[in-house]
């Protein structure tokens, strides 16, 4: 029991009950009493200082009913703006001795909790996932939306609390009812994401499970393939998602076989195979920004055979454990969204592999390099239905780099009418800048849900540290260029750009054209 006491501390000698005054007395004039006390009973989730300040101001001489339920009501609302929206606050039968008015406090425990109609997911993890709807426990809504947040991060299931007054008086009966969905998905895409010196379209596969034994862990497996040319380009990869004390571990493998020529007087044919793994932190945030931080490692180890034009070829194989640290931020408001990624990725000599094979793969490359990138979104809903989006992505590093660290500039994700790795630098910056139209699917197919226009232009740096003589150490581009984003039903997706390239950066001239493709259909 908590009692709020009147700091002029005197009371007086009067009574008169709150529910005992006659109507006809009420019609005669309205009962008035001295009120210098609130007797609260049955208070124990909010502060004693938050409950005075409640009743407060209500406490004085000469009240009447009407300023008792407004103290009641604001020592209600103050439960019920702390998150505690089961609580309730009544008035019960008395005579007002002495000055003293009695609230009594419900604080409705949930007496019964159940989840029903879940199919592919534990009910029993689904529970542990609510806390504060546990049996017993007096709900704080604003903790319980958050943690219902947290459990409806998947897109195969949907929790929805139905709260109830309990068979036992003062308390509440919740269900969380749930729609869920056989977490099993998979896509496949074409697109265009053509490296010079081979060809035009590249073909993936993804498939995934993301609740194995009903324990929140996915895996992931996809293909990828030069579909025209499969010699040209094979990538396998596989991933494991599983829940950590805090967030999340990501396990993954990739293997790639690939036979491309880069960029200037030297065919790279290679061999490579990752290991790695990320712990995926997600940070405090609020209701319109989102962070997560993450930390990571990795165990590369590329075969690879440099040939030379002239003839005769020697192998540069490098294995090495480089390792990551990254932030990642995201803002929304009403008309906007931005997006900023910041990571630093570093080697510690010695640790794997030896500096030998790092400058036998590339002239004063060192095994213990660090580099930092990042990359940053924004997009803005402009007035009729348009639209503006801006992005931008950079790379600085400490020394020259192994081209397997480099970074890739040219293509559909950095400067449009160029190949993709069009150019590679230790440094780079490249931003693309694009205005979109208004949705326009009402005119086309009912299975079109959206189709806009777009119009672009892309400029991009790579700048090489210490290059060989007669190498180029900079590379400009720029692409400007029209296009098009279609949605349909059923998670069908397709871009396409029509580009031309502004400026000559190894095979791709000023003024030629290029199409970009992006077909995908996902389940």
């Amino acid at each position: 029991m908590w009692r709020v006491l009147w700091l002029a501390g005197w009371l007086a000698g009067g009574s008169m009950g709150l529910v005992q005054v006659s109507h006809a007395q009420e019609a005669k004039q309205e009962a008035r009493f001295d009120v210098f006390e609130y007797r609260v009973q049955g208070a124990t989730l909010l502060p004693i200082s938050t409950v005075e300040e409640a009743v407060y101001p209500y406490l004085g001489e000469q009240k009447n009913l009407e300023e008792v339920e407004r103290a009641r009501d604001a020592l209600e609302r103050a439960y019920h703006g702390a998150g505690y929206l089961t609580v309730l606050v009544s008035i019960p039968q008395q005579k007002v001795d002495d000055g003293v008015v009695t609230l009594v406090v419900t604080e409705a425990p949930v007496n019964r909790l159940r989840v029903v109609d879940s199919r592919y997911f534990s009910p029993a993890d689904i529970k542990a996932a609510v806390p504060e709807l546990a049996e017993g426990n007096v709900p704080n809504f604003t903790e319980m939306q958050k943690q219902l947040a947290s459990l409806n991060r998947t897109a195969d299931r949907r929790v929805t609390p139905i709260l109830r007054a309990g068979k036992t008086p003062g308390t509440v009966e919740v269900d969380l009812k749930v729609k869920d969905q056989l977490p099993l998905h998979g896509s496949v895409e074409l697109n265009s994401r053509q490296i010079p010196n081979t060809t035009l379209t590249r073909l993936s596969a993804n498939v995934s499970w993301d609740n194995l034994w009903h324990r929140q862990h996915s895996l992931g497996l996809t293909g990828l393939v030069a579909p025209e040319n499969p010699d040209q380009s094979k990538v396998f990869s596989a991933n494991y998602t599983l829940p950590a004390p805090g967030g999340f571990l990501a396990l993954y493998s990739v293997y790639s076989r690939s036979d491309v020529a880069s960029i200037g007087a030297l065919n790279v044919l290679g061999n490579g195979f990752i290991m790695g793994a990320r712990y995926i932190l997600p940070l405090p945030g609020g209701d319109t920004f989102f962070h997560t931080a993450t930390l990571g490692v990795d165990y590369k180890d590329f075969g690879q055979a440099i040939n030379l034009r002239e003839g005769g070829s020697f192998n540069t194989p490098v294995t090495y454990m480089p390792f990551t640290a990254g932030w990642d931020g995201t803002w929304l408001g009403e008309r906007r969204t931005t997006k900023l990624g910041l990571s630093v990725n570093f080697h510690v000599r010695g640790l794997v592999g030896g500096e030998a094979e790092f400058a036998n793969k590339r002239f004063k490359a060192h095994s213990n390099y660090i580099y930092l990138r990042g990359n940053f979104s924004h997009t803005h809903s402009l007035p009729q239905g348009w639209g503006a989006t801006g992005r931008a992505s950079w790379q600085i590093a400490s020394q020259p780099l192994i081209n397997n660290e480099q970074s890739i500039v040219g293509g559909i994700n950095t400067v449009r009418g160029y190949y993709e790795v069009n150019a590679l630098g230790d440094d780079s910056v490249s931003g693309q800048l694009e205005v979109f139209t208004p949705n326009y699917a009402n005119y086309l197919l009912k299975q079109i849900e959206e189709f806009r226009l777009l119009a672009f232009i892309d400029g991009g740096i790579a700048h090489i540290q210490q290059p060989l003589p007669g190498q180029i150490d900079r590379f400009n581009l720029a692409g400007t260029g029209m296009g098009f984003h279609l949605k349909g039903w059923s998670g069908f997706t397709a871009d396409f750009a029509g580009a031309m390239a502004l400026e000559d950066a190894g095979r791709t001239k000023a003024g030629d054209k290029r199409v970009h493709f992006l077909v995908r259909q996902a389940w």
